[in-house]
């Protein structure tokens, strides 16, 4: 082999003595990562269950096909599993209370299903009233990653509210989007920015 393959041989050894930064430092850098917030739910033998989660994202479009990331020791992770379906609940700016509710936040004796309206898409599991936008979802795929599982969903029902902003997560608060509203220029057509 040449020497561009030697070189792809020391650099993959290089990289393999590379120690991973600590649990609290990649903790810390996340923390400044800014997410919508949303609650993923699910429903197993008439029950409902749920969680306030980032770790959510989009993988294609043909088929519809989204991600979400569920950390292994959560309640909600068997109950998402068994179920087999999923809903990715995308919360308003004004829905706080609910991410508040889902994450803990509030209490272990609050219902967190309790503090506002539900209804349901096409699978069963729960889809929050009033919320920005709902991805319906079957489990397509799961795939362990350390403490979390992927559960990639095939999505087959959506709702969304146009005009509502996303409640925001990062730097360990819950934020908003915060408008700008510019002066119209003579060259520009645009007055609002987001």
């Amino acid at each position: 082999m040449g020497a561009a393959g030697d070189i792809t041989r020391a650099q993959t050894k290089a990289r393999q003595a590379w120690e991973p930064v600590t649990p609290g430092d990649y903790t810390q850098a996340m923390g400044q990562h800014v997410a919508s917030v949303c609650v993923i739910t699910t429903a197993l033998d008439g029950q409902r269950y749920g969680l306030t989660a980032t770790a959510v994202s989009s993988v294609s479009a043909q088929p519809p096909r989204l991600l979400v990331c569920v950390n292994r020791s959560s309640f909600t992770h068997a109950k998402i599993g068994e179920a087999g379906v999923f809903c990715v609940n995308v919360l308003s700016e004004t829905q706080d209370i609910v991410a508040k509710a889902f994450a803990g936040m509030l209490g272990p004796n609050v219902d967190r299903f309790g503090v506002a309206e539900w209804t349901t898409l096409r699978s069963g599991a729960p889809a929050l009233v009033g919320c920005a936008a709902a991805f319906d979802c079957t489990v397509g795929e799961r795939l362990e990653q350390s403490t979390h599982t992927v559960f990639f969903g095939d999505v087959v029902g959506v709702s969304s509210r146009l005009g509502q902003d996303t409640l925001l997560y990062g730097s360990r608060k819950f934020r908003q989007l915060r408008k700008i509203l510019l002066s119209l220029e003579a060259a520009s057509g645009e007055t609002l920015h987001y």
